[in-house]
């Protein structure tokens, strides 16, 4: 009897440990420790948990979020406007996100580079859809094909309903044109291109990828740069006023 009561007591403990480490490896769990601990103003272990999510491979606005307002409480201002511009792509009609980004971009040396003069004809196709994720745009264009196909087939189908369907069908057709303009134009900004933020104080920025280059300028912190190639531990990156030089890739990290 004795014996049949230690084993369930031992079977009643692992059980009770399997629950607890995988509770502990729950992303939901973890996000709200990571909360709780960023309320008690405990910013480096709350940091340490909005991390662990990461390594889980669990992505969200809200995550990066989170992290940015933690290293903005830590003093770390590269590594928050960093969080803040990766969770823009992915939630970039918050109005709080735009607010601490706006903020934490205003306390940068240099915060004049933050702006480039953006093209006009990119402008006014990006300008209506500046609220939504990219993801949201394929969604919207994916619905505005379907929408025109069904149109064709049914003007062909019925021919009778051709007249009709002129007067939808312009409208439809010049809203899949400006999505379509939009998310071409939104998908190499975000995924062709690689930007970048400077997440060290200062980084010198060198004519070659060798230490015994001449330094070109110095980027200061959380400045916003275009990352072109990487080689051997240096990143070639171009500043957003045209400027190219050669930084240590640990100064920089992709957005």
């Amino acid at each position: 009897m004795k014996k049949i009561q230690l084993i369930l007591i031992l079977l009643i403990f692992f059980a009770n440990l399997a629950v607890s480490a995988e509770d502990s490896q729950d992303p939901r769990s973890l996000f709200y420790k990571a909360n709780s601990l960023y309320e008690k103003r405990d910013y480096e272990k709350a940091s340490e948990a909005y991390a662990k999510i990461l390594d889980i491979d669990t992505e969200s606005g809200p995550l990066y979020f989170n992290i940015g307002n933690t290293f903005f409480k830590m003093g770390k201002i590269g590594y928050a406007i960093l969080a803040y511009k990766r969770a823009q792509k992915l939630m970039p009609g918050d109005s709080d996100l735009k607010s601490n980004l706006a903020y934490a971009e205003s306390l940068t040396e240099d915060s004049a580079l933050q702006a480039l003069t953006q093209n006009k004809i990119a402008w006014f196709f990006k300008f209506p859809f500046r609220e939504y994720s990219l993801n949201t745009i394929s969604i919207i264009l994916s619905i505005l094909y379907l929408l025109l196909i069904a149109m064709l087939l049914a003007g062909i189908i019925y021919p009778m309903l051709k007249r009709r369907m002129t007067i939808i069908f312009l409208p439809v057709l010049i809203g899949f044109l400006l999505t379509l303009g939009a998310f071409g134009i939104r998908y190499y900004d975000e995924e062709i291109l690689s930007h970048g933020v400077v997440v060290a104080k200062e980084a010198e920025c060198k004519y070659e990828p060798i230490d015994k280059s001449n330094n070109y300028f110095t980027l200061k912190e959380g400045q916003e740069v275009l990352v072109l190639k990487t080689r051997n531990g240096w990143r070639r990156i171009k500043r957003l006023d045209g400027k190219l030089a050669w930084v240590k890739s640990d100064a920089i990290e992709e957005i």
